[in-house]
């Protein structure tokens, strides 16, 4: 009868460390991303539609999220939150920073680049307000939380690293495959690449020139 009683109370303390253990872990179906589109484009490039191209270098001072310095911090403005919770839908306070992140598979990210500003707060929220440090051309980035994929965001990236042959490093390589495409505009078609296009004008003319040279030797810091 002793050994039956031990028995129920050690699987009694077993479950009850694992509720809470399950408690604490995110979950994605209560978890979620909020996206806000503040500007809205115009000129040739999709002229109305919400301003959703990001583009960033290895060095991280590519175009920013809000509120943060970079080579061009006044567009696009694009507001980034994620809120993480368990699933009992109670919020998750103070995961850290580097556990939240930005992905897509067809970037080349540099170690910590693409994490959050901060850990979640007292509401499970975590912002964005840098710019993703690396490279490449990509629609749609994924949010992660401790592994966990939470949510898929229309937030899409170009890069002066085009990592064709040295990703997360802005170099001659890129510059060759950028000089074709300078001069041509999305109404003539192609070479046109919103790739190459990093105020999305619709233009790959002088001013994207002043980018490129602006990062040009660009690498993870």
């Amino acid at each position: 009868m002793m050994k039956k009683s031990v028995v129920a109370i050690m699987a009694a303390i077993v479950a009850c460390m694992a509720g809470t253990a399950a408690a604490d872990v995110v979950c994605p179906d209560s978890s979620y991303a909020v996206v806000v589109f503040n500007e809205t484009y115009s000129g040739a490039w999709n002229n109305g539609s919400d301003y959703d191209y990001v583009t960033i270098a290895p060095s991280g001072l590519g175009e920013t999220f809000p509120n943060a310095s970079g080579l061009n911090n006044a567009l696009p403005d694009i507001e980034i939150r994620v809120y993480l919770k368990n699933c009992n839908g109670d919020p998750l306070v103070g995961v850290p920073a580097q556990e939240i992140v930005l992905y897509n598979s067809g970037l080349c990210i540099c170690p910590g680049g693409n994490a959050s500003d901060a850990g979640t707060d007292i509401n499970g929220c975590a912002t964005f307000t840098g710019s993703i440090a690396g490279g490449g051309c990509v629609q749609g980035l994924d949010v992660y939380a401790d592994g966990v994929p939470i949510d898929t965001i229309p937030v899409n990236i170009n890069s002066t690293d085009t990592g064709a042959a040295s990703p997360c490093f802005t170099d001659s390589s890129d510059l060759a495959a950028f000089a074709p495409i300078l001069g041509s505009s999305a109404a003539g078609g192609a070479p046109y690449s919103i790739c190459f296009d990093y105020n999305e004008s619709g233009f790959v003319d002088s001013s994207d020139v002043s980018f490129f040279a602006q990062v040009l030797g660009a690498a993870c810091q």
